[in-house]
């Protein structure tokens, strides 16, 4: 466990860097899909900090695409965030679940389908100082001039087999 609480803390200083955002993004991102898969989430990148893995659907290729992000509990549904650094491009998975709010969602094995829709003024105003527990880096970003995306995704029953995003 020391090696990934040793990554989290590298993780969590690193990530309000520009040149922490692309380690992130094409290296850490994509081990972290992974080991969480493999491991059923018993096994983050981030230590303890609440990761899910987000399946949406490609607004431009229309194939699935999946990201680990951070999230709070709301009642029975999730909150996820995004706060684009000044200079950088969106993040892709935001302005998929813009053009198509059906989304899948996995938490430490579990399979859930949502629908995804922006967080209101006096959600975003209560749940900020949770999210930036987290990440703090979405502080860093949003006081540097960069765009918050906050949304939440509410969890719908669904079919054992119907499990497209």
């Amino acid at each position: 466990m020391w090696a990934t609480d040793a990554v989290s803390g590298w993780v969590r200083s690193a990530g309000g860097t520009a040149p922490g955002v692309w380690l992130i993004k094409n290296v850490v991102s994509p081990m972290q899909r992974s080991i969480y898969r493999r491991t059923r989430g018993r096994v983050s990148l981030t230590g303890r900090l609440p990761v899910l893995l987000l399946t949406t659907t490609g607004h431009r290729s229309g194939k699935p695409r999946t990201v680990p992000v951070f999230y709070l509990r709301s009642g029975d549904s999730f909150v996820i965030c995004n706060v684009r650094p000044p200079g950088e491009r969106a993040n892709p998975w935001v302005g998929n679940v813009r053009a198509e709010p059906w989304v899948r969602l996995e938490i430490s094995g579990l399979l859930l389908r949502g629908r995804v829709r922006p967080a209101t003024e006096a959600e975003i105003a209560r749940i900020w100082p949770q999210l930036v527990a987290i990440w703090p880096a979405f502080q860093t970003f949003f006081s540097a001039g960069g765009e918050r995306s906050v949304f939440v995704v509410e969890p719908v029953p669904q079919e054992p087999r119907d499990f497209t995003p």
